[in-house]
């Protein structure tokens, strides 16, 4: 990790541990330790709302439901997102937002199950977990009284996973609602209290089809056979990801075509997702995904085609940072090392544009993400919320009782 200049982090962590002997901070602090049964519930009764991608519009309505009984105006924007503000918009806020929308679809069986303080629910973790962070945030600093020099805004974005395709994101930093472009981002995306997300790892993913003529298993044998093009496409491919320097990773996630056993399918199609937190490795790989799948093609007799379905930019938030370095001395100041983290959240996009973005977890301990055995166990959830608010007072500017309220 680089060394930061040790006079710019003594005054980080002087400025942090002010605010957390503030009396407000304090009573939102205790309000988070004394209804850990309520956030549990507001959590469980979030993740039971469906929301697969581009289906997201229930759990929106329900989450500005919870908001309004909160004491926030909010509104749904043209594209599915709840919006927020604490107490203005204005210029240059910080933001901080949750996805919606989970990996699963909407038939996926919702019902909650316990062993001791673990809760058993596809979605609960991802992201039940940064919905119920923001929503409590706003009502614990509500609750205290607490006040602000910035304007700070609440976003529960669509799009995160899956084919959404950050959409919800792009959405909010290509149309803000706020004054201008200059913010800076904190995305609560998931559970743990030492990751600090700030690099962006891009991703790229397709829809590969290969067609022909199909017929009979028997009278029309050996006529050419997407599966077995697909197939040895995927043979081709494989091999060339393994090893690779700079960090890459690639996955076949769906495979479908044919019609039944006895017949010979005139399509087959698969999706695949490359990532990497280098622009330049990520062409690479297009370009080595584009010339096998032709080449099989070509050798099998199917037609083929790609098509790109999702586009994630890579990025990346300096260490040299304000956001970064008040997020390491917040995750210290509640005891914990702090562990800088390449991953693909909704902070890729506003990294992408030159933003300060970061994304964290809102606390508790999670397993078995995006299946569904999912689960989440809120022990050490209040040292979580207690990260993200100190986080947030210092870099919204939080009025202490030491200073006078802003005109």
């Amino acid at each position: 990790m680089k060394q930061y200049d040790s006079i710019d982090n003594r005054s980080i962590r002087s400025r942090l541990q002010e605010i957390r002997s503030d009396p407000g901070i304090g009573r939102a602090i205790r309000f988070y330790a004394e209804s850990e049964q309520l956030i549990l519930e507001d959590q469980v009764r979030l993740t039971m709302v469906p929301a697969p991608p581009f289906e997201e519009s229930k759990r929106a309505a329900c989450f500005k439901e919870m908001l309004a009984d909160a004491g926030f105006d909010s509104t749904i924007d043209s594209i599915g997102n709840v919006v927020a503000a604490y107490e203005r918009f204005g210029n240059n806020p910080l933001v901080v937002g949750a996805h919606l929308d989970t990996v699963f679809p909407d038939n996926t069986r919702l019902e909650p199950e316990r062993t001791a303080s673990v809760v058993h629910l596809p979605g609960i973790a991802d992201n039940g977990v940064g919905l119920v962070s923001a929503l409590w945030l706003f009502k614990a600093l509500r609750m205290a009284g607490l006040r602000f020099d910035r304007p700070l805004v609440l976003i529960a974005n669509v799009g995160e996973e899956g084919i959404g395709n950050l959409r919800g994101a792009r959405h909010v930093f290509e149309n803000p609602p706020w004054d201008g472009n200059s913010c800076e981002f904190v995305a609560i995306d998931g559970c743990g209290i030492r990751r600090i997300t700030n690099r962006g790892l891009g991703s790229r993913r397709y829809l590969v089809r290969m067609t022909g003529p199909g017929g009979h298993s028997w009278a029309d044998f050996p006529r050419p056979n997407p599966i077995n093009g697909l197939a040895e496409a995927i043979h081709a491919f494989a091999p060339l990801m393994t090893p690779l320097p700079g960090g890459v990773a690639y996955n076949i996630g769906v495979i479908e075509g044919g019609i039944s056993v006895n017949a010979i399918p005139s399509e087959a199609r698969m999706e695949v997702d490359v990532r990497s937190g280098d622009e330049g490795l990520l062409d690479n790989m297009e370009s080595r995904l584009y010339r096998t799948v032709e080449v099989v093609a070509t050798r099998v007799g199917v037609d083929h085609s790609i098509d790109v379905i999702g586009k994630r930019p890579s990025g990346r938030t300096s260490t040299d940072t304000a956001l970064v370095r008040t997020a390491l001395e917040a995750t210290r100041l509640i005891g914990v090392d702090p562990v800088l983290d390449l991953g693909s959240t909704d902070a890729n996009i506003p990294m992408s544009l030159g933003i300060p973005a970061i994304s964290i977890g809102g606390g508790g301990r999670c397993g078995n993400i995006h299946t569904e055995k999912e689960w989440f166990d809120p022990t050490n959830r209040i040292a979580g919320l207690e990260r993200l608010l100190v986080l947030v007072a210092s870099l919204a500017g939080c009025v202490l009782a030491s200073r006078p309220e802003p005109s």
